[in-house]
Formats: C-alpha cells, structure tokens, sequence
C-alpha cells in the first residue's frame, strides 16, 4: 500500500505558520504584568494594554478584510484597554481561530487573486491575497509583537525566547 501524499495548499502553509507563530505570541501575554497595562513608553504611544489588545484582535480582523476581494476601508479601530491578560488570551485565541478559519476556507485559486483595499475611491494596497496575508496578518504582527516585547524589556520585565535565547532564557542550555 502506498501512502498518500499530504496536500499542501498555499492556505495550509500560512497556517503552519501562524500556528508556530502563535505560540511565540502567546508566551509574551503570559507575561504581561497586569498591573502595568495602562504604562506607555512615550505619550504618543499605545499603553501596554492597548498594543497587547491590538496584537489580539489583529489575526481575524486582518483575515476578515481579505474574505472579499474588494475591501472599502474605513480606518483603524481604537483599541481598547485591557483590563487582564485572561481577556488578551481569550480575545487572541478566538480571533487566531477565526483568522485559521477565514484562511483555511481559501482555495489556491483565490489565494493568489488580487485583493484591494480601497478608501474613498483610492486604492491603498492591491496584491495577491496571500501577499496581503503575509504582509499584514503576519509581518504586520510580527512588528508589533516586537514592539511588545521591547515594551517588557522596558518594564524589566524577564523575556522568553521568541527565535533563540533572549538575555533571559536560552532554550538550548
């Protein structure tokens, strides 16, 4: 008997992707000292609870805007504060579903069709939905997540590893 060959679709890949991502994502809530979410680093600056928010809903508002393939965009979202790192956790785990959801419902086919995000009348970005996946809904958080994690810094707050050992924890010792 043969095996048979696992099917990789574009889709499965950026999953595969978010998945390991996710757990990176996840340990920084962990972290979150709860008693500082209200602490920004500058005035201008979203607070700690307002970016950890911002990385939480991110996955399945950005996955959202990419279901059609014309999308009017209306601005951005004031994030609200969190009031736990249980409400960022929960938030995170059922946009990150969602976001799962909305990609894994995505042929090859419209995968690569072009998507546009458009604000009154004027085009704003237009490529291929993956592009607009690996753009926003993934290097868009990985910036953010880095900014997160500079925040903790800040606060002396001990940081896990993210891709290899960090000045307080080596997964390799």
């Amino acid at each position: 008997m043969q095996a048979q060959a696992k099917l990789h679709t574009i889709a499965t890949e950026i999953i595969n992707e978010m998945d390991r991502e996710a757990e990176i994502t996840s340990r920084l809530f962990e972290i979150i000292p709860e008693d500082k979410l209200s602490w920004r680093p500058h005035p201008k600056a979203k607070s700690l609870g307002e970016l950890a928010m911002h990385i939480a809903v991110l996955p399945g508002n950005v996955a959202a805007i990419a279901i059609e393939d014309v999308h009017e965009f209306a601005g951005i979202p004031k994030d609200p504060e969190a009031e736990n790192r249980e409400q960022i956790q929960a938030i995170f785990a059922e946009s990150f579903e969602k976001a799962k959801a909305i990609v894994r419902s995505t042929d090859d086919e419209n995968a690569v069709k072009e998507l546009q995000l458009v604000a009154n009348g004027k085009t704003l970005f237009a490529a291929p939905r993956v592009g607009f996946w690996r753009t926003v809904l993934l290097n868009h958080n990985y910036h953010h997540r880095g900014q997160l994690s500079t925040y903790l810094r800040i606060l002396d707050v001990p940081l896990p590893s993210v891709y290899g050992p960090s000045a307080d924890t080596n997964p390799f010792a």
